[in-house]
């Protein structure tokens, strides 16, 4: 693992660093917190690979388990869903006992808290507050009424599993990758028995719809008012395939229902919206990966995109941005979330 860095020495590594750069953390993989850089030279432009688990899944788990070491930030984030994402991670074998003490330690705190000032300052609390967001946005809904949860594209993310046991008369269903999902079901199913109103349905979105998915799926009902959730999903699709996903959506889901996605921030030319050097880092990883950003769409044409499909999207900033809602709230202002993927909420008209 090396030794430490500390004091000037710290310093002066993170001042050598270019503005934009990734380190790997001692498991080989990227530092939590920052973008994925793959560590398989394996060139693709498929939109997702198909032999095993997204490492951005792995990824984003391990950035909200460093997050949870945070004194400061990570009760910003429910304990449940910090200690969840914790539980499967180290289930699957993608998080070991020795890691999570180096998450805990004061120097890789800082080497993290240094490489995202110089990248994508608050990018591991923006995804540990999105958590919250679609956490607490689906509570709320289920309130109101909604009488199934859809989670597309779910990861290694644990709301579905949460909930359920609380929500018996509620029917959950995640639609996932199918080595995503197959590696998921065998995790929760080492943990003991499923609940019965949980389904794990294993579907590459780039080759098969939603709309075909769910006609598999007997208990799914499409006259109900329903949530449907995409966290981090349809910036993996073309264009084409993200409107016959909302297109799906508005078929398979009854009034009232609620969509809540997330999206990625885009200038007016469709680039991301950070730094030169940091977006070509970002882009050129994913490519690695095999996971590439394939949909792009300014902010200001999202709502009007949405429309077209049948939803009204709430632009409400006391609702939709994380820092205002959560992050001032708690009296840390100062604090930076990063925007560069934002979280979405739609009503389906």
């Amino acid at each position: 693992m090396g030794v430490p860095p500390s004091g000037k020495r710290f310093q002066a590594i993170a001042n050598s660093m270019p503005k934009q750069c990734s380190l790997g953390d001692p498991s080989g993989e990227p530092c939590p917190g920052m973008t994925y850089m793959s560590r398989k030279p394996v060139i693709t432009s498929k939109p997702m690979r198909t032999h095993h688990a997204s490492r951005t899944a792995v990824k984003v788990g391990r950035m909200i388990v460093w997050l949870s070491r945070q004194p400061r930030l990570g009760p910003l984030v429910p304990q449940n869903i910090l200690s969840s994402m914790e539980r499967i991670l180290l289930q699957v074998g993608e998080l070991k006992p020795w890691m999570l003490r180096v998450y805990e330690s004061p120097w890789y705190s800082r080497l993290i808290t240094a490489i995202e000032r110089r990248t994508i300052p608050g990018q591991a609390l923006e995804i540990g507050l999105r958590k919250r967001f679609m956490d607490d946005e689906t509570r709320a809904a289920l309130a109101r009424g909604s009488r199934q949860v859809l989670v597309v594209g779910a990861g290694l993310d644990m709301l579905c599993w949460r909930l359920a046991p609380e929500h018996p008369e509620i029917t959950f269903v995640e639609v996932d990758h199918p080595a995503t999902q197959a590696l998921k079901r065998e995790a929760l199913d080492a943990t003991g028995p499923r609940p019965s109103n949980l389904h794990l349905l294993g579907v590459d979105l780039a080759r098969t719809t939603l709309e075909e998915a769910l006609s598999g799926l007997p208990v799914w009902r499409a006259e109900l008012p329903s949530v449907v959730i995409a966290e981090a999903l349809l910036m993996y699709l073309e264009e084409k395939s993200v409107s016959a996903f909302l297109q799906a959506v508005h078929r398979c889901t009854g009034p009232g229902s609620l969509l809540l996605f997330t999206c990625i921030q885009n200038d007016e030319q469709g680039r991301l919206r950070l730094g030169k050097a940091t977006r070509w880092m970002v882009e050129e990883g994913l490519r690695l990966a095999g996971e590439p950003f394939l949909w792009h769409i300014p902010e200001r044409e999202l709502r009007p995109f949405l429309a077209r499909h049948g939803f009204r999207m709430d632009v409400t900033p006391e609702r939709v941005d994380l820092h205002r809602r959560y992050v001032e709230p708690a009296g840390m202002p100062e604090v930076p979330v990063a925007r560069y993927e934002f979280p979405v909420v739609a009503d389906r008209e």
